[in-house]
């Protein structure tokens, strides 16, 4: 006890200077670079002091504002490693059913070259992240199909970071590996950062699940030892990124990643190399199908304030070079008088430069407010290049593209509240924008949008917006090496078999552009500003012409629109499929996505203990005035203990340290970990955010299809993949899917558990529909267990070396959960094994991750 005490009085002292700094620092205004005031080194396990504003560090210039934001307690609940496995966590918050892909991310409020910028950077830097809408893309260039996440950094943090995860199935036979390690300095107006990761993966075979054989001949050779479910992998990432400030009004980034992935899958024993009356060698060697893609990034951005017509207005300029070098060879067999087949072989080379600039700012004043625009012009020069070798024979292509691009977007306020101008009707604002891209091989495409943004009430906003967007194929789908993969299962629906057979992947020079029509109407409730509690739903309604899509399962309709595409022997079992690209007459889908997020303050045991040691201390000196006794010496000493400054300042620890050293009695192994030294967050040391606050946290997401048809050609029958059509192998549409999460964290100790599920579908198969395949609905959970051993104060002060360390558990799919499919019959068809759909099942996952300061 007597050791607590004297820990918890050291704690105090180095917090009471802090608090007392808090309230005299002022917060630069939005817009403008922070003052040079005094700061230290961030701590990675306290908070920033903040400063309640109007405008906070850092914040998106939007009258849209952000529907979810996470303090540094908040971010310290999830115990992730690096803002991308923030975002990959904060997916039900930040999924859209407008587009499937990862959220535009800005960086205090600024655009940013790419997401590598950035990615890697640990959790600890992290002052406060902003969720804002789709619209809120279009201020920023780019399209409203993306929600916009805002990260914002803190002014001063230096770390370096490890980590050491190893896992694998709970059933064996496959194990993953990965070592990281990043250097990150911030140093207000400049950031360094160097991030090296690798990544392996080892073999799964066929022959180390339940699966049974699908291919075996005459001999009576068992394929499963020679197929794999899960290819061994191999990757290592090199990212770098340098950003300082030129001028107080002017900021650079450069950013450089280099990536090299290879593996090899196993595909089987050649058919012939096992039939009569070739024979078999001594050691069959399976075929194999390799790959090794090296991609290089370069990336630089220019952000600045002020333009000669205006503070108001700010810039930006991104550049971008990326550069992708993929090869693939594949093997064939023998032929049938027992020659080896030359391998197939795919190389490709793309390169892709482009340069972007945008202006934001205020054109003229409304009574409402200023009517605000953004202007993004850029281009950029491609060129795709390919060589695929087929049964020895070399084909060769080589593709360029230059596009030229404009966007233009104007936000139009009606009415104001805080204005009062028309306030019986809340905060509206309309939008309009429109863009224009010119293909050096396409012509000109064009993009037209409007919506309107209106808070009838504080606690609620509604957004309503539609758009209409043109979209080319990429150079990619238009021009990849033609590639035949042997020895690959399908279902086949229209025998409702499963056979094995070759699939050929690649370009098709013959796609057409898309055009996509989308409508949402979006909902976003918080019922009380007292509480973390928020509500959103968005209904969207999306029609696709010209979809592009890969092709896909084997049914009748989609054979009959696509015959060239499938071959058939004369007993009409299937040998191949083409699965290149197509472009489907139509696509339309309409879906409702509501959900909440809850986050609920706690207060750790060591923060109650410290406000009862201040409440003890209160009360004792209101005894001594009572008694007329005198005061403790704080003209001396101060509150607690520390000498005060001179001229009122706030005096440097012992040592010459300092506002943000080791308090008195820590040392600089105590438990506040680097530096010993605790700094509050919104409210100082204590309340919801400070260092030591805890958190419960919970999200629910339901998204809900009503319709999801394609019409695949004029004159062929609609698929209604919520009505026993499929576009896959994985069955229809579910109409129902369930995101959940929840997680508590006290202490430093935490717990999070997440939740998938979705709905059963069935599948008519057959010529004339007569069979039929019933895919079982699916619900995983994914449970993480977390120790932050730089929190555990008793345990730090008799290691030290545990400061900064974090030790992980997970497990994915906890419950072992396979999906289960079935025919008429209630028979599992051979293609849709559980260890096929999911060959590692239950993984078991270790980290140890430490941050050395």
């Amino acid at each position: 006890m007597k050791r607590l005490g004297t820990t918890l009085a050291g704690l105090l002292a180095g917090v009471s200077p802090l608090v007392a700094q808090a309230q005299t620092t002022a917060q630069p205004q939005q817009g403008s670079r922070p003052a040079q005031a005094p700061a230290q080194e961030a701590d990675p396990y306290t908070d920033e002091i903040v400063v309640t504003s109007s405008a906070p560090r850092g914040a998106v210039q939007s009258d849209i504002p952000p529907e979810i934001q996470l303090n540094q307690a908040d971010i310290r609940a999830y115990a992730v490693s690096s803002i991308s496995d923030l975002l990959n966590e904060l997916a039900p918050q930040t999924g859209s059913g407008r587009g499937s892909g990862r959220p535009v991310v800005l960086l205090n409020g600024r655009r940013i070259s790419s997401f590598a910028e950035i990615r890697d950077l640990p959790t600890e830097a992290i002052e406060r992240v902003d969720i804002l809408a789709e619209e809120v893309a279009l201020k920023f260039g780019y399209s409203a199909d993306q929600r916009v996440v805002n990260f914002v950094l803190r002014e001063r943090f230096r770390a370096l970071t490890t980590e050491l995860e190893g896992g694998g199935p709970t059933e064996g036979g496959n194990s993953s590996q990965e070592v990281q390690a990043d250097i990150l300095k911030i140093n207000r107006d400049r950031r360094v950062n160097l991030d090296v990761k690798y990544e392996g993966n080892s073999a799964l075979l066929e022959s180390e699940r339940n699966v049974l054989p699908t291919v075996t001949d005459s001999s009576g050779v068992n394929q499963a030892p020679y197929r794999t479910l899960v290819s061994p992998s191999q990757d290592l990432t090199i990212n770098s990124s340098y950003a300082r400030d030129l001028n107080p009004k002017l900021g650079a980034t450069i950013n450089g990643t280099l990536e090299v992935q290879q593996s090899e899958a196993l595909r089987g024993l050649a058919l012939s190399q096992t039939a009569a009356p070739i024979a078999l060698p001594s050691e069959p060697n399976p075929l194999t199908a390799s790959s090794r893609t090296i991609t290089a990034h370069l990336g630089t951005t220019l952000n600045g304030d002020g333009l000669p017509w205006g503070n108001a207005w700010s810039w930006s300029v991104i550049g971008n070079y990326d550069r992708v070098t993929s090869n693939t060879i594949t093997d064939r067999g023998f032929d049938t008088a027992g020659l080896a087949r030359p391998a197939d072989q795919g190389q490709s080379v793309s390169n892709v430069g482009a340069v972007d600039a945008l202006l934001r700012g205020p054109l003229f004043r409304l009574p409402a407010g200023d009517v605000s625009t953004s202007l993004r012009l850029g281009g950029s020069l491609s060129s795709f290049d390919s060589t695929a070798v087929r049964n020895g024979l070399p084909t060769d292509a080589s593709l360029s593209r230059n596009i030229a691009s404009s966007q233009l977007n104007i936000d139009v306020p009606i009415a104001s509240r805080r204005r009062a101008v028309l306030s019986a009707i809340g905060d509206l604002t309309l939008n309009g924008n429109v863009a224009v891209q010119h293909l050096s091989d396409f012509g000109t495409l064009t993009t037209t949008g409007y919506g309107v943004n209106w808070s009838p009430l504080k606690p609620l906003r509604l957004i309503a917006s539609w758009t209409d967007t043109e979209d080319a194929p990429t150079t990619g789908q238009l021009g990849n090496p033609v590639i035949a993969s042997p020895n690959t299962r399908v279902f086949d629906y229209r025998t409702g078999q499963t056979v094995t057979i070759t699939t050929i992947t690649g370009g098709n020079p013959l796609l057409t552009a898309e055009n996509r029509h989308v409508m949402k109407l979006g909902l976003e409730l918080r019922p009380s500003e007292k509480t973390d509690l928020s509500f959103r739903a968005d209904y969207v309604t999306t029609r696709i012409r010209n979809d592009i899509a890969t092709l896909p399962s084997v049914t009748a309709p989609i054979e009959a629109a696509f015959p060239d595409r499938f071959v058939r022997d004369a007993d009409g079992d299937l040998v191949s499929i083409d699965n290149r690209a197509v472009n489907f007459a139509e696509n339309n889908t309409q879906q409702l996505r509501w959900g909440f997020n809850l986050s609920v303050p706690i207060r750790s045991s060591v923060e109650k203990k410290i406000a009862a040691m201040r409440a003890q201390r209160e009360a004792e000196r209101a005894a001594a005035v009572a008694a007329g006794k005198p005061l403790p010496a704080e003209g001396q000493a101060g509150m607690f203990g520390q000498q005060q400054g001179q001229n009122g300042q706030q005096p440097r620890p012992p040592g010459g340290g300092s506002l943000f050293g080791p308090p008195p009695g820590a040392g600089q192994g105590g438990p506040g970990g680097p530096g010993g030294g605790f700094r509050g967050g919104r409210g100082g040391f204590g309340g919801p955010n400070g260092a030591l606050a805890g958190r419960a946290q919970f999200s629910l997401y339901h998204t809900w299809y009503f319709k999801n048809q394609i019409k695949i050609r004029d004159g062929v029958p609609i698929l209604d993949l919520l009505n026993g059509d499929a576009a896959g192998n994985n069955g229809g549409q579910p109409a129902h899917q369930i995101e959940g999460q929840a997680g508590f964290t006290k202490d430093g100790v935490g717990i999070r558990l997440g939740y998938k599920w979705q709905s059963s579908t069935t599948v008519f198969t057959g010529l004339n529909n007569t069979d039929r395949l019933n895919f079982g609905d699916l619900g995983t959970f994914n449970l993480r267990l977390f120790a932050d051993l730089g929190r555990q104060f008793k345990l730090v002060r008799e290691h030290r070396w545990l400061r900064g360390t974090r030790v992980s558990l997970g497990v994915s799919n906890l419950l072992n959960t396979r999906q289960r499919v079935t025919d008429q019959t209630g028979t599992i068809p051979v293609n849709y094994q559980p260890d096929l759909l999911d060959p590692t099942g239950r993984t078991v996952t270790l980290s140890v991750r430490k941050l050395f300061f």
